[in-house]
Parts: C-alpha cells; sequence; structure tokens
C-alpha cells in the first residue's frame, strides 16, 4: 500500500483484554435474534456461522428511506456525526450501511436515474496533472463518469489511478481494470472551507460544531449538503469492461455508463492515446472511507464482488463456538482469475506503467496480459495470531465479518444486486488515535495501531501486496495512510487522503466540468 491507496480506517475498540467473538451469554441473545431474522446465507459463505455480528431487523429496515427493505431500495446513509461504537460490528454495520447508500438508485434530491455516487453528492477527483495538482469534476445528469487504468504514474507520486506497486491489473478475459476515485460534497466544503481560512483544517470533521461550520460555509456559496451528517467521506471504485462479463450474470453487478482511455497495443506495451471511448462498465470493489464521531482517522472499508477473486483458506467460528476451516477457492469461474486450482503462482504482476512513456509496460519474460489474483486474507486479518483487541483469534473475527455478511444479504429482498457483493472487513485505530502504521498483534498494542480487520486489503486494488510483503509485513492500511513528524504521528487530512494534498487549492468558484 502506497499514498495513492484508498483505504480503510475508522473508530475504536473499548476493550483491550482479549476475548473471544461473544462471551456465552452474548452469543444465547444473538442466537434468538438471528433465528427471527431466519438468515439464509449465500452459496459463496458457510451457513453455520457464529452470528457474533447481525443487522437487527428494525435496524435494517431503517436505513431504508421507506421505513421498509424492498429490492434495490434506496438506503439512507449512516449517521456518522452520532455514530455510537462500542464494538467492532458497530463499525462493521457503519460499512454495510454507508455501501448500501452510494449504491442506491438516486432518488428526490439525487434526481431519477443512476446511483448515488453518480449524482451530485459526489465529485469525481481527477488525474495527477501539472504541479501535483488535481480538479474535482462535479457529477449532474448527462456527464459520465471518467475511469482510468490501473496504472501508477510511479511509486510514490500520489494517484488514485490504480495499484500501490505502480502495476496494471487485467481480467482473466484480457480487460483492463479501471478505477474511479471520489469524494463527497462535505469533503469538497471542508476543503473550500480550509483553503478560504474558514476553518482549520487540522483534522478530518468529526463533530455537530465542525459539521455546522461547513454547513454554513457551503450555504453561503449556495452548495447544499442533502446528507451532510455523512461526513467527509471518500470512496475508489474498480470497474472491468461490462462486454467480458458473462451476459446471464451481467444483472448481478452494478453496471454504469463511463468514459476510459484508449491504447496503441503491441503484445509488451500499451501506450495510451489522446481520445477516450464509452463503454459500460461492471463494479468489482468498492473502498469507502469516512471520519465519525471520535475518528477523524477515518473509518476504511472494502468490499468486492463475489465473482472477482478465490479465497484462500480461512477459519472461522461455528454456532457452537467451535473452529472450522474453508479449504481454499479451487473451482468456479472468476474475473481475476482463470486457474483457481494453482493456489501458489498468484498475484505475480505482468505489467507496470511508465511514466516517461505513458504506456503500460511488459515485465521481464512476460506480455501484457492477465496475472491469476486471488485473496489471501479474505476477511481483512492474517492467517494466525490476534488480530483486534476484541478478537482472541483470526477465527472469531472472521466470523463477525461472516455473520453481518450473511445478516445483511438475509434482509436484502429479491433480486437486489447489493446482494452480491461481499463485505470484505474495516479497521480504524483505538481511540481515534494518529495511525501510526503497523497492525493490532499481541505484542503490538500500543497507541495508534489499525485495529478490526487490521491487516485489509481488496484483491482488486492491492492485488500485489495483499500478503504484506512488498511494504509492510503487517499489512496495515495504515502503513501507507499516516505521518511520522518529528513529534509524532499526525491527523492531519493531507496524511490521510493522499488526493487531499493535491486538490487542497480547490474553491467552489473552481469546480470544473467533464469533458
Amino acid at each position: 500500500m502506497k499514498k495513492n491507496v484508498l483505504k480503510l480506517s475508522g473508530l475504536f475498540l473499548l476493550t483491550l483484554t482479549l476475548v473471544v467473538a461473544c462471551k456465552p451469554k452474548e452469543e444465547e441473545k444473538v442466537e434468538t435474534e438471528v433465528a427471527k431474522l431466519e438468515i439464509t446465507p449465500t452459496d459463496y459463505l458457510p451457513n453455520d456461522v457464529l452470528q457474533s455480528c447481525v443487522v437487527s431487523s428494525t435496524d435494517f429496515n431503517s436505513w431504508f428511506e421507506s421505513g421498509t427493505a424492498t429490492e434495490n431500495g434506496a438506503v439512507k446513509a449512516a449517521n456518522s456525526v452520532t455514530f455510537g461504537h462500542k464494538d467492532n460490528c458497530d463499525f462493521y454495520k457503519w460499512s454495510e450501511q454507508m455501501f448500501l447508500w452510494i449504491t442506491s438508485p438516486n432518488t428526490g434530491v439525487y434526481g431519477t436515474s443512476g446511483r448515488v455516487f453518480e449524482s451530485p453528492v459526489f465529485y469525481t477527483v481527477s488525474p495527477e496533472f501539472g504541479n501535483n495538482e488535481r480538479k474535482l469534476i462535479p457529477h449532474a445528469p448527462g456527464i459520465l463518469l471518467s475511469a482510468l487504468p490501473s496504472l501508477e504514474k510511479s511509486v510514490g507520486v500520489d494517484s488514485e489511478e490504480g495499484q500501490a506497486t505502480g502495476d496494471a491489473l487485467m481480467s482473466k478475459n484480457g480487460a483492463l481494470i479501471y478505477y474511479i476515485t471520489m469524494v463527497n460534497d462535505v469533503y469538497a466544503q471542508f476543503l473550500s472551507a480550509v483553503n478560504a481560512g474558514k476553518m482549520k483544517g487540522d483534522q478530518f470533521p468529526t463533530t455537530q460544531a465542525e459539521l455546522d461550520a461547513i454547513i454554513a460555509y457551503a450555504k453561503a456559496n449556495n452548495m447544499p449538503l442533502p446528507d451532510a451528517t455523512a461526513l467527509a467521506m471518500e470512496i475508489k471504485t474498480s470497474w472491468v469492461d461490462a462486454s467480458t462479463i458473462d451476459p446471464k450474470d451481467l444483472d448481478r453487478y452494478v453496471v454504469i455508463d463511463a468514459l476510459v482511455p484508449t491504447y496503441d497495443k503491441t503484445p509488451t506495451k500499451w501506450t495510451i492515446l489522446e481520445k477516450t471511448q464509452q463503454v459500460k462498465l461492471a463494479l468489482l470493489g468498492v473502498h469507502i472511507v469516512g471520519s465519525t464521531a471520535g475518528h477523524p482517522e477515518m473509518v476504511w472499508s472494502t468490499f468486492e464482488h463475489q465473482e472477482t477473486t478465490p479465497n484462500l483458506s480461512y477459519s472461522y467460528l461455528d454456532k457452537n463456538n467451535k473452529t472450522k476451516t474453508v479449504s481454499a477457492d479451487t473451482s468456479g469461474s472468476w474475473v481475476l482469475n482463470s486457474k483457481p486450482t494453482d493456489t501458489t503462482n498468484i498475484n505475480i504482476s505482468h505489467m507496470t506503467f511508465s511514466q516517461e512513456t505513458s504506456s503500460i509496460i511488459a515485465t521481464t519474460n512476460n506480455t501484457i496480459s492477465p496475472s491469476n489474483t486471488s485473496r489471501t486474507k479474505p476477511w481483512g486479518v492474517a492467517n494466525a495470531g490476534v488480530p483486534n483487541p476484541e478478537n482472541a483469534s483470526v477465527a472469531a473475527s472472521n466470523s463477525q465479518v461472516l455473520s453481518i455478511n450473511n445478516s445483511v444479504f438475509s434482509q436484502l429482498i429479491g433480486t437486489d444486486v447489493r446482494r452480491n457483493y461481499l463485505f470484505i472487513g474495516s479497521t480504524w485505530t483505538d481511540s481515534g488515535k494518529a495511525p501510526n502504521g503497523s497492525s493490532y498483534s499481541a505484542t503490538n498494542t500500543g497507541s495508534g495501531v489499525a485495529i478490526g480487520t487490521s491487516q485489509l486489503a481488496n484483491s482488486t486494488m492491492e492485488t500485489y501486496i495483499q500478503n504484506g510483503t512488498t511494504y509492510n509485513e503487517n499489512g496495515s492500511c495504515f502503513y501507507c495512510h499516516h505521518d511520522f513528524a518529528k513529534t509524532g504521528p499526525t491527523l492531519l487530512p493531507s496524511k490521510l487522503s493522499h488526493v487531499y494534498a493535491d486538490i487542497v487549492r480547490w474553491k467552489n468558484a473552481k469546480v470544473v466540468t467533464s469533458k
């Protein structure tokens, strides 16, 4: 993970003693609630998981604008200002609601077409240009989103275009993976207010008072904030050409129309041309990053389509609190893997990006071609050890993530397209402390360590560093999204969001339209 990777962080855990996923009495209480929910897990997940993290039917229905869950219905943004958090599950619920919100159909203030992330509530962050500058491109009806290939101009340079390692990613069918990075209106107005000298800008907003200042500034500039209590958000999305997805499966994907680059192609070099083409894109992955009450370091969460990549083996706790192991996926059809039977030769880059020539260049002994991708840490934690203060084992942590997936899937109605996207996990720091770049372990419990699913990665965005061996053995999201100043780690927005510094000069008057 490097400066550009949009990864995830969030809130804290009160308990510092190591405990299993649930105490006996808590398990009994949860089991009763699950029985009422009539959990029917997806085929992709085990059906006997300890239900240690569930969303009650009352709470789930309250997420929807109508007050009742409906098929592909509109969901409200989670209230990040009043967000209460006492355990991992609260963070996971926040993440699930935010995902359902941004992928909801536009209604009311959002217009009548597209999804919330396509609405004026969000802005696309432009590619880097000039002297490390970016623009915010407003979303508006009739303006297509623009996607960029999974390229990195150079390791160490801020860029939202893709892989942290400078690599490009391709599907098994030879389609490049594209990325669109966005920020919401609260983020944009906060940045503008800081630029105008109306706010300090020493950390992302977390309180009602800070939000009130942003709302007042936005109102003075005639900029409404319909979902202001979402606070500051940044999202990164990964996409593949929808024409390369089996037509019978395409209705299980979120699909948009977008502009993508074109290339002059040879077997070992693709050079970007000065023109784009319009295509339909299918959503593969989403990073959701947002500030919340008590957590200016932000909650960092990630989701992936169920058919993107196979999992390696993982463990979980069943309903009897017994540890079970799920074998690696060695069959099935996957967008980023053509040979799931091979669990060894995976996540090996075949091409990188050359800044000097603006080209995709094949690595030694390779051509511009797909590589087989797998999730090495399927639910965001290492394969051994103590992942966070609440979970004494990897299996306990995995069970919480699996449990909330089952809970949400069981309550989404009919063929709701969002049932096809897995919640992989969320990470944050204890008490919202400035991240120090490391992950929690039995011997690393100090201030600023990543907790929750503390070694989180998205296989479409951190493909080649999932094992944590390139940049950080622990694989913490915050390894990149932090800064060691002379006086210690900081919570400056520019250190957590690596597009922030490049657009920090942005003002309302300088919003540009896409072409």
